[in-house]
């Protein structure tokens, strides 16, 4: 089991991969006592937009040092650089994320359940990944670096409590994820992901979050 800090920060302007603000936040979060790894990137729909993964050895690291006087400031830090709604959720995975998150590019995807969705609906949601993962991203090509599922915390959606359902695949390369869906393999077997209906289905997007770790 590995647990994975995901943030989507909204800036005001284009973000470079080099940048000085990012780079000082992912050390602080790389220093942390507990911290296993951390990736960050540029959204590549939207340059607007950094991506940034921790990987946390436990929940209980985590929560510590988020309730450090490092973790809050570095909050305040995230604050200062969002320039709209801010993305954070603790996603507790199964298997391990870091090859997924070491590819050359990674689809991130989330579903938002309601929590009663959630109680009823946790094992067909988390089969119908595992059966889209063999048929497909398995035998693809095009997949770099594997993919793995997990759960997010609680919070409120829409005044209901929700928790989100997240992949993370990785890809050659966008283009590579593209050619993918166009297959016959992809389409036949996307109802695996698709036959449970839930509150909100967020954007696709992908980072490249292996290029921080050439930094």
């Amino acid at each position: 089991m590995s647990i994975v800090q995901l943030l989507q920060v909204p800036t005001a302007g284009a973000v470079n991969p080099g940048c000085t603000t990012v780079n000082g936040v992912a050390e602080k979060f790389r220093n942390a006592s507990g911290n296993k790894a951390v990736f960050w990137a540029p959204q590549h729909e939207d340059n607007k937009i950094v991506g940034l993964a921790a990987v946390w050895s436990s929940q209980e690291d985590q929560k510590a040092w988020a309730a450090s006087l490092e973790g809050q400031e570095v909050k305040s830090a995230i604050q200062r650089l969002s320039d709209g709604a801010l993305y954070d959720d603790i996603v507790v995975f199964p298997e391990e994320p870091l090859p997924a998150l070491g590819a050359k590019v990674v689809e991130l995807i989330s579903w938002i359940y309601s929590v009663k969705q959630f109680n009823a609906k946790k094992n067909d949601i988390e089969k119908g990944f595992k059966d889209f993962q063999s048929s497909v991203i398995e035998q693809a090509p095009e997949a770099d670096g594997g993919s793995v599922s997990g759960w997010g915390q609680e919070f409120n959606h829409g005044g209901e409590p929700s928790r989100r359902f997240t992949l993370l695949i990785g890809w050659g390369s966008v283009d590579a994820h593209d050619a993918c869906k166009k297959s016959k393999q992809f389409k036949d077997n996307l109802h695996h992901l698709t036959d449970h209906e839930s509150m909100y289905m967020e954007d696709i997007v992908h980072y490249a979050y292996s290029q921080s770790l050439e930094d």
